[in-house]
């Protein structure tokens, strides 16, 4: 059968090939009755509108948004992720979200707005079906450092749970019973992990699990100050493992103004190593997460993503932290020393 051209239209309508381009594309000005007149000829001759694909223009940017760029976690993160972009040619634009998820969906709208070509999130705490949104307008999303519930993405993350395992484990093992927590938020997720391992760590030593040695640092570093105060007014706490570096760093001013020494009267084991964390006064153990390298593997994933290489499925990349143990929790060995 010979195909219908704009020409055979055009011809029987009387009109120019514009004319009809216009009306059957919907762009630029026909009038109603000549318009209607059009797709009543296109349809009786039989002709069918071919569609163009429009090829997305890539910008060559990505957003990025973190919780607090501030915390030395995001810092070399956000190092791993500009460093790899820039070798592949790409720029980002770096946003703050403070954990408050309508700032987090304001900043959506504006990376929208400025055409990015993909966007690495961080999530702040609550629902985040608004991301479904930015999926249907195929603009690829990877997470960083923690998943969500509504929506499958690709990600990198930790193995919280071991990490914490392994921390509350080390100070189980210098002899310290009576560990308290203090976490972040447990609407976030590594949060929820983190004090799932620092539990089963004191389940598997057949230590009682106490409620009441468990305090919300809330992420920040006035939390981290105000929830040892609160867990040290009770007397009973001999070890700390805190979820995060901003909290410890708020705790350990806390410990100071107590005049509390550490390790003998309190083992401190962290979380996120950080650059002056040998440097203290009483060098700290920390869990250590490889910052840089989940920057470089989020990069890496979403620009294999609009590259059309990625996995069909969702790829969820998951990094070992390390135990990196110092002076703040070895109580055992000073014991041993003075012998």
């Amino acid at each position: 059968m010979k195909k219908v051209t704009i020409r055979e239209i055009a011809k029987t309508a009387g009109v120019s090939t514009a004319t009809v381009s216009r009306a059957l594309s919907g762009v630029g000005y026909v009038s109603e009755e000549t318009k209607k007149k059009i797709i009543e000829i296109s349809e009786k001759l039989g002709y069918k509108l071919e569609k163009k694909k429009h090829k997305k223009t890539l910008t060559k940017v990505i957003g990025v948004i973190v919780t607090d760029v501030t915390n030395p976690f995001f810092t070399q993160v956000v190092r791993g992720i500009e460093d790899t972009l820039n070798n592949m040619g790409y720029s980002l634009i770096l946003c703050n979200s403070d954990e408050d998820i309508e700032k987090e969906k304001e900043y959506f709208r504006v990376l929208e707005s400025k055409k990015v070509d993909g966007i690495i999130l961080t999530p702040a705490g609550g629902s985040h079906k608004h991301l479904l949104h930015y999926l249907k307008k195929d603009i690829p999303i990877v997470l960083l450092d923690r998943l969500i519930e509504e929506v499958e993405l690709d990600a990198v993350i930790i193995d919280n749970v071991a990490g914490a395992y392994e921390g509350v484990k080390h100070l189980i093992q210098q002899g310290y019973r009576k560990i308290g927590a203090i976490i972040g938020p447990l609407s976030v997720m590594t949060s929820k992990e983190r004090l799932e391992g620092y539990k089963k760590a004191l389940e598997e030593a057949g230590i009682e699990i106490r409620e009441d040695f468990v305090e919300n640092g809330e992420y920040t570093q006035n939390g981290g100050y105000r929830a040892v105060k609160k867990l040290l007014s009770k007397g009973k706490i001999d070890a700390l493992f805190i979820a995060n570096n901003v909290m410890t760093i708020g705790a350990m001013l806390a410990i100071s103004e107590l005049n509390i020494n550490v390790p003998e009267e309190l083992g401190i084991v962290g979380f996120d190593d950080i650059d002056l964390a040998p440097l203290l006064k009483c060098p700290l153990t920390t869990i250590s997460q490889p910052t840089y390298l989940i920057g470089v593997n989020s990069a890496q994933i979403l620009i294999r993503r609009l590259q059309g290489k990625g996995k069909k499925e969702k790829e969820i990349v998951v990094l070992k932290p390390r135990l990196i143990v110092r002076e703040s929790s070895r109580r055992m060995i000073l014991k041993e020393d003075r012998r």
